[in-house]
């Protein structure tokens, strides 16, 4: 037990290699070379990622049963238009807004949320809003008429709508909320705002940051981007657009002061 070997006994001869056993090879790998990940796909095989283009929706039409009233009726009406950029980017999307042609400056909004919020704020006025999360208008429209004790909005910046556009990667057309009222590309129309989905938000995002905010047409066929009219709201006096007209005086509810800084009344 030891090591050592009893009287008569022979020694006993070294083990065989583990395969001459009946064993396989071990596939220990070498120090000196690299393992090879059998999951690894190399870059030559790889598919770029996909945004709301034609292979996302032929998904969603092939699932039909599960996406009735979605965007698939918007891409069957054949209503598109074109983004075009000042510097003669064009980008291609699907219409779920108002089918009118606009210009403005092409800005975008990081929000993951609060586009109810974003498309009513008059910072946004003459502008094409780009929102840069992927899925928009998946819990619709909030009540305008809701307001509070000021008269104020309750779910919106203001009483109107002040966006000239508005480019999405990918709109969703079934929204599910316990406080909507309508869909946002039901609302759009109301309010007369074009809109088009199906746009590589990310790349035009990156676009827009490396270049600055530019200057961008939403152009429906039969028009032109040299038939629409360039509108520059830098030269255009907008606080005067989205003031009031009359001052009107806030004053606070009977019997409560107005809150301090501190949290104290």
């Amino acid at each position: 037990r030891d090591g050592h070997v009893g009287e008569g006994a022979k020694p006993r001869q070294p083990r065989e290699p583990s395969h001459a056993c009946g064993m396989e090879k071990s596939n220990v790998t070498p120090a000196n070379k690299e393992p090879k990940l059998q999951h690894e796909v190399s870059n030559a095989k790889r598919k770029p990622p996909v945004f709301a283009t034609d292979d996302i929706l032929r998904l969603k039409k092939a699932n039909r049963g599960s996406f009735s009233g979605d965007a698939v009726e918007l891409i069957q009406s054949g209503v598109k238009a074109d983004l075009v950029l000042e510097d003669g980017t064009v980008m291609s999307g699907h219409s779920f807004g108002a089918a009118q042609s606009v210009s403005g400056e092409v800005v975008f909004n990081t929000g993951m949320v609060g586009y109810p919020e974003a498309l009513s704020d008059p910072s946004y006025r003459g502008q094409i809003l780009v929102l840069t999360y992927p899925i928009i208008g998946s819990y619709g429209v909030p009540p305008m008429d809701e307001v509070d004790e000021n008269g104020l909005p309750l779910f919106f910046e203001s009483n109107n709508v002040h966006i000239t556009a508005l480019i999405v990667c990918d709109y969703s057309a079934e929204p599910c909320h316990w406080n909507l009222t309508m869909t946002l590309s039901s609302w759009l129309k109301k309010h007369n705002i074009p809109a088009i989905f199906g746009v590589d938000t990310r790349a035009l995002t990156k676009r827009i940051r490396d270049r600055g905010a530019m200057l961008g047409k939403l152009v429906f066929k039969p028009d032109t981007a040299e038939s629409v009219p360039q509108i520059d709201p830098n030269k255009t006096n907008l606080v005067a657009q989205v003031s009031l007209k009359v001052p009107k005086l806030y004053k606070p509810l009977s019997g409560v002061a107005p809150r301090m800084l501190n949290g104290k009344q």
